[in-house]
């Protein structure tokens, strides 16, 4: 089953050629391990982010896999840089069909 959860990249939508600028990505996400019972004793199925990968006009500027011992609603900070105008992509992956995109416009001056 394919859901999508809440996302938020930032960075400065402005940057001068050559600078390196920092991006932060964001994704509200339960990362359930699958090591946990219920009170009832039934195991909690795995759910967790397995990929995140960020690309700059198409090119790869970052790219983790996640595994179960990492906490819930992950982070990333990262320097990218500003070579010319385009689209900054971020893209998380996971268990059960999860898929998140976001798209943001970056102007370099």
């Amino acid at each position: 089953m394919s859901r999508s959860s809440r996302a938020v990249v930032t960075f400065s939508n402005q940057v001068k050629r050559g600078e390196l600028f920092s991006i932060r990505a964001i994704v509200q996400h339960d990362m359930e391990s699958g090591f946990r019972h219920t009170e009832q004793g039934v195991r909690v199925p795995r759910d967790i982010i397995r990929e995140f990968v960020c690309t700059y006009n198409g090119r790869l500027v970052f790219r983790a896999d996640l595994h179960p011992g990492i906490g819930s609603n992950p982070i990333f900070i990262f320097d990218a840089k500003a070579d010319q105008s385009g689209i900054i992509e971020c893209k998380w992956s996971g268990d059960n069909g999860y898929l998140t995109v976001l798209q943001q416009p970056i102007t370099v001056l």
